[in-house]
């Protein structure tokens, strides 16, 4: 468990982490109940590696960070035993209500290359309307900052040890219609993610 709690030092992984906020636990998912997971990218634009890796940071009019290593559940698989498809991929294989064709961004989308978490990693399971609380609560954007209400510092939780946050289908159904600007809110995330805050992840060989 991570305790937001008094001011500690942090000691080396795997220990407990500390950090100063009152008041907030924050429990890591253990990663055996992380559900495989891939990257949807291209032959021309495979997962980032390690040396590559662009940390999360928070916007000003977004509650999407940018940068970051945004993965899905993978959700079938080929006879070879390889993903074919992830929640992102589902999401964008579904007919527009108003359309009624899948997105154009489909397309681009033709490799999709598992991801695991190293056996260090931390990943925090966003499953109710109150994890996506505690971890605002936790990491708090500063004063004056647009989206403060709404999403977390996401640079903070990578610096206090947070490799990973994993939104579930449940935690997104239970955030995705909570007001964007007045409260916790996961509106606009499209299915369910493990969005990778520090590169604690390898890529499988093969």
């Amino acid at each position: 468990m991570l305790v937001i709690g008094a001011v500690c030092p942090i000691p080396p992984a795997p220990g407990p982490l500390c950090g100063k906020m009152a008041g907030v636990d924050l429990t890591a998912l253990p990663l055996q109940l992380l559900p495989p997971i891939a990257y949807a990218g291209s032959d021309d634009r495979p997962p980032p590696g390690p040396d590559e890796f662009r940390g999360a940071t928070s916007q000003e009019g977004s509650n999407r960070p940018a940068g970051g290593l945004w993965c899905a559940p993978v959700t079938s698989r080929a006879a070879d035993g390889s993903a074919a498809a992830t929640a992102w991929t589902d999401w964008l294989a579904t007919p527009d209500p108003d359309t009624r064709t899948p997105s154009h961004h489909l397309g681009r989308y033709t490799r999709l290359t598992e991801v695991e978490p190293l056996p260090h990693a931390r990943v925090y399971l966003v499953d109710t309307a109150q994890h996506l609380d505690d971890l605002v609560e936790a990491y708090r954007l500063p004063a004056g900052h647009p989206m403060r209400r709404t999403t977390p510092d996401w640079a903070a939780a990578a610096g206090a040890g947070w490799d990973a946050v994993y939104v579930s289908a449940a935690g997104l159904d239970a955030n995705a219609e909570r007001h964007l600007m007045a409260e916790p809110s996961l509106a606009r995330w499209d299915c369910a993610t493990v969005l990778w805050l520090n590169a604690a992840y390898r890529i499988p060989a093969g």
